[in-house]
């Protein structure tokens, strides 16, 4: 009977003194884990770098400016390592640029979708023309004007600075200004110029015509209804009063300008 519980003793150890041989060391686990590591990094680094850079979702800017602002801004030369950072951390690449996502289309290729940020309007300053947004701040100036972006007349301030909100009385008159531009571009009305009154009220200047909306209400009534009234007063000059315009009354008066 011993004899049975020495062997079996025996066996027990063998199988345990087995079990210790294949026993891989946990740090020997880790530096293969690194160096595999180290291989996939090299990897990516020597066949993804970046050799093609597409621009999508585009308004305002170009492709060009695009482009360039993201080999200026903590660029990185690989389509891996860009993508990880653009989820980490965005670096802001244009003005009026509010967000970007960075897609891998291959080994060596990326393309950055673009949400641009609205335009409220643009100043003529110093010869230039300032873009600003909802908020006042004046974000822009370049030679450039843009067709859509109405150019804003009659605000009073003393002095501009990049960066800064523009320095006027009434500060909503910007969210106002927004509201006319988005309305204008979106019924497609042919608006040259938004001249601001001191009063905060706005003219609209269509080639001859001069639109007096009269207060800030019904914005989004008055607005597509210059569509027509534009339309039919072609080739005319003169003022379209519309103190009397509301929901219920659709009533313009047009004073023809004399001669």
């Amino acid at each position: 009977m011993e004899q049975k519980d020495d062997n079996k003793v025996i066996r027990m150890k063998k199988h345990r003194d087995g079990k210790k041989k294949i026993h891989i060391p946990i740090k020997r686990i880790l530096i293969g884990i690194v160096l595999c590591l180290i291989l996939a990094v090299g990897a990516i680094a020597a066949f993804c770098p970046i050799k093609t850079i597409r621009v999508a979702d585009l308004d305002y800017y170009t492709k060009a400016e695009v482009t360039q602002a993201v080999k200026k801004k903590r660029y990185i030369g690989n389509t891996v390592a860009y993508f990880l950072m653009s989820k980490i951390r965005q670096p802001d690449l244009l003005p009026f640029i509010e967000s970007y996502d960075v897609e891998i289309n291959g080994p060596n290729t990326i393309t950055i979708r673009v949400n641009e940020k609205k335009r409220a309007g643009c100043l003529l300053y110093n010869g230039k023309y300032v873009y600003f947004d909802k908020n006042g701040y004046a974000l822009e100036s370049s030679q450039k004007k843009f067709d859509e972006v109405p150019l804003v007349t009659g605000l009073k301030f003393d002095k501009l600075v990049m960066q800064e909100k523009i320095p006027v009385e009434k500060e909503n008159v910007f969210s106002y200004i927004l509201e006319l531009t988005t309305a204008i571009s979106k019924y497609s009305i042919p608006v040259d110029q938004i001249y601001m009154e001191d009063d905060g009220t706005a003219l609209l200047i269509s080639g001859d015509i001069t639109v007096d909306l009269y207060d800030n209400e019904n914005v989004d009534i008055k607005i597509p209804e210059l569509s027509g009234i534009l339309k039919k007063l072609k080739g005319k000059s003169g003022t379209v009063d519309m103190r009397y315009f509301d929901e219920y009354q659709k009533i313009t008066i047009f004073q023809p300008k004399k001669s």
